[in-house]
């Protein structure tokens, strides 16, 4: 039998070179179809999860118009903003909270309306959705409530200014009628009561000045007292306190505070729940509530990676072959927007021995793993940063 001469150094040799030949040549048969597969049927979905971040804004409002302002927190300048008045339908004019349900992401607000004619001063509560621009009166507060916050679990709670009793109270709000259950009350308010549901859904409260004077107060409940308005107050400097407070909402991804001063710069201060203070800025319009909200938006460039997660969905399997051998072979696919995530088996190239190396590592036992950043350590940087491979985008 007359064999090709390319393949006879397969079939000779001793008995270990024979065994290692053949365990390579299982490999690729075993990998093969994993090649074709990724060739003849690529993922459509994997292109729509590339490279997404999510970036936190903040959403804005204030007691003299209608509109709810998206504000860039780095430069606290407005990059959006709506109005919601519906002309001959709903005439808003004013919104002192805003709020966003911690399932559906409807912001709640409490309005102020010419039409229909709000019952002052107590407000509305509205629902917007987003989503849909839609816009519901839920009901009358009843009360003269000044700014609300959701619970994690979706409960409602609200306070209200100083009453004629001299206190403000602390309700839970129906977000079905806008209708008050009364918590407690705060008393020996002065007035201009905020409030934000910390961790754990712990209640501090911000008052002072605003309407009735006397310095700015920072406060939460007292580990002795029987309800949350039995409270404990917080030392805050005196640039804070000698200042009439406007607006305060709990930032978790930062776990501080943001205190909105009443001031003419309008004034905005990272707080921290010992009462420690940051300034940060200021705004260029009138605020009386923040809400954050998160944005989709593609992932800034960055050094950060996971070796193998060649569609930037933060997961190594064998759809990022799939994307690796589209990107490689087929014309009009997506391409892999960070190289060093493609070189899998870290050699500073990205071609199809990175593909033939993911699948290897994922499906042959014994198999070399990927090198590090992987999926096992998350995502870093590159140890080996000696190749002229970068990422334009970053799933990290």
């Amino acid at each position: 039998m007359n064999w090709s001469g390319s393949l006879i150094p397969v079939l000779i040799g001793s008995p270990g070179e024979r065994a290692m030949k053949s365990d390579f040549f299982m490999k690729i048969n075993i990998i093969v179809p994993f090649l074709v597969a990724g060739l003849l049927f690529p993922a459509p979905v994997v292109e729509a999860q590339q490279g997404i971040c999510y970036v936190t804004n903040f959403l804005t409002v204030s007691e003299f118009d209608d509109v709810v302002r998206t504000v860039n927190p780095d430069t606290l300048e407005v990059v959006a903003e709506i109005s919601l008045s519906i002309p001959g339908a709903i005439e808003i004019d004013g919104l002192r909270g805003i709020t966003i349900h911690p399932t559906t992401g409807n912001w709640f607000l409490l309005a102020m309306t010419s039409l229909p004619p709000s019952p002052a001063p107590a407000p509305w509560l509205m629902e917007y959705d987003p989503i849909n621009d839609t816009i519901d009166l839920l009901g009358f507060t009843v009360l003269d409530f000044n700014d609300i916050d959701f619970r994690e679990d979706g409960d409602l709670r609200g306070i209200t200014n100083i009453l004629s009793t001299g206190s403000s109270n602390y309700c839970e709000l129906s977000t079905i009628t806008g209708g008050p259950s009364d918590l407690c009350q705060y008393t020996g308010s002065e007035g201009g009561d905020t409030i934000a549901l910390g961790s754990g859904d712990e209640v501090f409260r911000a008052s002072g000045g605003y309407s009735v004077g006397g310095p700015a107060e920072f406060e939460r409940p007292s580990a002795s007292g029987s309800n949350n308005c039995d409270s404990a107050s917080i030392a805050i400097a005196a640039n804070l306190s000698s200042e009439s407070v406007r607006s305060l909402t709990y930032w978790p991804a930062e776990d501080v505070f943001l205190w909105v001063q009443g001031d003419t710069a309008r004034s905005v201060y990272l707080v921290t729940e010992d009462g420690g203070e940051t300034f940060l800025g200021t705004f260029d319009h009138d605020v009386n509530g923040i809400a954050l909200v998160e944005i989709a938006t593609p992932c800034p460039p960055g050094d950060n990676f996971i070796r193998g997660d060649c569609n930037l969905d933060l997961g190594v399997n064998v759809a990022d072959a799939v994307y690796l051998l589209g990107s490689l072979f087929i014309p009009g696919s997506p391409q892999v927007m960070c190289a060093d995530a493609g070189d899998c088996n870290d050699d500073g190239g990205m071609n199809v021995a990175d593909a033939v190396y993911l699948l290897g590592s994922l499906f042959i036992p014994g198999s070399p793993t990927i090198p590090e950043p992987n999926i096992v350590n998350g995502c870093g940087p590159d140890p080996t940063d000696t190749d002229p491979l970068d990422c334009s985008q970053s799933g990290c």
